[in-house]
Order: structure tokens, then sequence, then C-alpha cells
């Protein structure tokens, strides 16, 4: 059994290989080679990464319809719910904005500082498009096609597309960012995992116990981010190494985080924890 799984493993790798080796033939001397996250392109653009990228060549078109797809399930990872319908015709680099911006308005993006549009040719489209491609040029999430051409009844490629959501990701992630101060974290043998909030005037106090098997464990949040109706709480947990000796007693950490309530939306305050159970106590 054990050598059929480590078959396995072997074979999931080497298929993961073989496909970014593929994106990557298609991306050689591509102006998107750079910029664009093959595990992006595999998570959220599927139907491009079925049978190693077949689909995908980074100057053709994309249809409204998978583009969608891509945003919804990207703003589902951060905590967005949006319902959306696409056609299966492709879609111009204006209707994009026409999207993307709007759905971007509803959940909370404003206009960045340089609202200055420098670009020549969108006298064609609509004054709510030009807001709305404000929106995302003032963001940094639209760059043009140059520094003053936009071009936006032209089809929106695949490679934009990517490095276009890519961008949205690492926009939203910084916008929903919760800025904390970790003020210590103990060890201990007789606890339980929970959550216990704290509220002070200014502040939140949120405590969180974890359990490990082994004491040689290490636990620190990487961040903290907003999502709709609660807070996600990201951690960075380090095994010991794997030639240390170990005493197998079951080992509590707990670290305590202090956050400024200005950035939260106010009570009740709901912390989500990923891989454990928890308990909340206002």
């Amino acid at each position: 059994m054990k050598k059929v799984s480590i078959l396995l493993i072997i074979a999931i790798i080497l298929s993961s290989s073989l496909s970014f080796a593929s994106i990557s033939d298609k991306l050689e001397n591509h102006w998107s080679d750079s910029q664009i996250n093959r595990a992006f392109v595999a998570y959220y653009f599927p139907y491009l990464s079925r049978d190693s990228f077949a689909k995908f060549e980074p100057d053709g078109d994309i249809s409204e319809q998978d583009f969608i797809l891509s945003i919804a399930s990207l703003f589902k990872d951060l905590g967005y719910d949006i319902s959306l319908d696409g056609s299966p015709a492709d879609v111009s680099r204006e209707q994009m904005v026409n999207i993307l911006a709007t759905r971007l308005k509803d959940v909370g993006m404003e206009l960045g500082k340089d609202t200055n549009l420098p670009f020549k040719d969108i006298n064609t489209m609509s004054n709510d498009s030009i807001e709305l491609l404000r929106l995302l040029y003032s963001n940094n999430i639209i760059l043009g096609d140059s520094n003053t051409s936009f071009n936006p009844s032209r089809n929106l490629t695949q490679a934009e597309s990517i490095i276009i959501l890519q961008r949205v990701k690492g926009v939203l992630e910084r916008m929903n960012t919760i800025i904390f101060k970790t003020l210590g974290i103990v060890q201990s043998y007789n606890n339980q995992e929970e959550i216990i909030i704290k509220e002070e005037p200014d502040k939140l106090l949120v405590t969180i116990t974890k359990e490990f098997p082994t004491p040689g464990y290490s636990m620190t949040v990487n961040k903290i981010l907003k999502e709709r109706g609660s807070y996600r709480v990201y951690f960075d947990i380090t095994p010991p190494p794997a030639d240390s000796v170990q005493i197998q007693v079951i080992t509590y950490k707990t670290l305590t985080l202090e956050i400024d309530k200005n950035q939260l939306n106010g009570g009740p305050y709901n912390f989500k924890l990923d891989g454990f159970n928890s308990i909340i106590t206002n």
C-alpha cells in the first residue's frame, strides 16, 4: 500500500511538472511570460489548464462566461459571494471593464490616488464605462495597451485576463488585510482548542489556542483577511525536524493578537480558523 501511495505521489508531481512545462512552452518569448503565475492559471482558469493546457493560447480570445467563472471563483475564495451569468461570446476589453469594475465597486473598492486616465482612444465608451475604467486604472489593475491607448473594442486575450485577475487578487487582499500585533505565545499541556475574544474600548484581544501532538511544533499568524461578515486567520505552522526526538504528549500553543477596532466593522466578531475547531467567546 505504501509503495502504491508513493508511486501515485510521484505520478502527480510528474504530471504537474509536465503540465507547467506545457504552458511554459506556449509562453516562451511572450510578453506575459514573467507575469503569469502558473499555479494561479491552473486554479482559477481550469478550462484552460485541462489536458496539459491544451486550450491555453496567450493571445487567444476568452469567452464572457469563462471569464465570469474565473471572477466568481476568485471572489468566492476571498469571501465574496457573487452570482453572474455570461454568454459564450468572446469578451471585449470594454466589456471586461464593465463586468469586473462593477463587481469591485459592489465589494467596496474605491478610487485610488491617480484618477487621470491617459488613454486617447476611449471616446467611444459610455461615461459609465469610463468611470469604471478609472476605478481599475487608479488601482493599478488596468495599465492599457500602451501609455496612451486602451483599445476598448479589441477582444480581451487569455494572457490579459489572467494578469488582470492576478492584480485583482492582490488589491483585494491588501484592501481586506487586518493589521495586528502578536502580544505573546505560551505553551501548556491541559487546555482546549478555542478562540477567546476580549473587547476593549479601542482594541480587540483575540486569544487563540491550538492543539499539537508534540511540543516541537511552532505556530504564528501569517495574516488576517476581512471576509463578508467574518475575519479569516491564516497560520504558519512548522512541524519539528524529522530527525528530532519529541515526547509524544498533547501540547497546546496559545497566542494573543491585538487588533485596533477601527479596522473592524463592529460586533459581533466572527473569526474563522482553518484546520481546527473553534469556540468563540465574546
